[in-house]
């Protein structure tokens, strides 16, 4: 059976740390909840940084900041993998953007290149008016 934690945030910046803290938090849970052999630093290291990605990016590209949405974000627990998925209501975006010219040093767009990095899925659909990424991880691959 699956569990899953929900987490409601204001779609403003300020949150963002307290997302990407625990999207780690709770890749701890999972390893803790199992035989452990995972490397837990890579592991929660990966669901920090492709969350804060990810909130980062949903509320300063596709909000307006005279009304900011909320982000949904859920975590869900299987058996050796935890899924996030985060959910807004902000303008449809594509996650098939162009990796950065890394040569040129751009200050910017590094965000979805270090999702899939770190992530062993990314997938980002739009269902009736509400932009989902998906991200997937498994513990012990």
């Amino acid at each position: 059976m699956n569990r899953i934690i929900t987490l409601t945030l204001p779609g403003e910046l300020i949150f963002a740390r307290f997302a990407s803290e625990t999207a780690a938090k709770a890749a701890l849970l999972l390893i803790n909840s199992c035989d452990g052999g995972a490397d837990d630093w890579k592991f929660t290291h990966a669901f920090e940084l492709a969350v804060s990605e990810a909130f980062t990016n949903t509320v300063s590209y596709a909000q307006k900041p005279a009304s900011p949405q909320p982000v949904t974000i859920d975590f869900i627990f299987e058996k050796q993998c935890l899924t996030v998925t985060i959910r807004d209501t902000n303008p449809p975006f594509s996650i098939e953007t162009p990796a950065p010219d890394i040569e040129s040093y751009p200050e910017r767009g590094y965000g979805l290149l270090l999702m899939r990095t770190v992530m062993d899925t990314v997938t980002c659909a739009r269902e009736n008016g509400t932009n989902i990424i998906s991200m997937s991880k498994q513990l012990n691959p």
